[in-house]
C-alpha cells in the first residue's frame, strides 16, 4: 500500500475508533496523536502502527458477537486491503487485555452446532493467519494446528 493510501486508512479507523469512543473527532488532533504514540510521520512504519493499533482497536470495541472476529474481523485474504498487515492487526488485537478470551469465545462459538461446516470452512482465512501469528509473538501452536486442521 502506498504511502497515502496509508495514511488515508490510518485516518479512518483513527476517525472511526474516536466516534465510537464517543469523542468528539478533531482532524487537526489526528496527526499529534499518531506522532506522540508512534513516532515519525515520515516514516511509513509509523503509519503501519497506527493502522494495526486503531484498526485492531475497532475489532475490539466493535465487537458484539466474538465468532464474527473470526468469520469476519481476522478472516484475512488476499483480497483484503489489509492483508499485507494482517499479522501486526491480530498481534495488536492480541495485546489488548480480554480480547484472546474474545477469541477463544469466538472459536467456542464457531464450533457449536449452531454453525455449518460450510460457516467454518469461510474461516479459512483466519485458520492460515492464527499459527504464523502466534508463532511472531511466541505462543505454542500445536493445539492451534489441530484447531486448524478440524475446519
Amino acid at each position: 500500500m502506498k504511502l497515502a493510501a496509508l495514511k488515508q486508512q490510518a485516518y479512518e479507523a483513527w476517525e472511526c475508533l474516536s466516534t465510537f469512543n464517543g469523542a468528539i473527532v478533531q482532524p487537526q488532533h489526528f496527526k499529534a496523536e499518531v506522532r506522540q504514540q508512534f513516532g515519525d510521520l515520515r516514516r511509513k512504519q509509523t503509519w503501519v502502527k497506527a493502522l494495526a493499533r486503531f484498526t485492531a482497536r475497532n475489532c475490539y470495541d466493535a465487537c458484539l458477537d466474538a465468532y464474527s472476529l473470526i468469520l469476519y474481523d481476522f478472516n484475512f485474504t488476499p483480497e483484503r486491503w489489509d492483508y499485507e498487515y494482517r499479522y501486526l492487526i491480530i498481534e495488536e488485537f492480541l495485546a489488548i487485555p480480554g480480547a484472546l478470551e474474545l477469541i477463544k469465545l469466538g472459536l467456542e462459538q464457531l464450533f457449536s452446532s449452531t454453525f455449518t461446516s460450510q460457516e467454518r470452512e469461510q474461516a479459512h482465512g483466519f485458520f492460515e493467519l492464527v499459527p504464523a501469528a502466534a508463532e511472531r509473538i511466541g505462543l505454542p501452536v500445536g493445539s492451534i494446528q489441530q484447531l486448524a486442521g478440524t475446519h
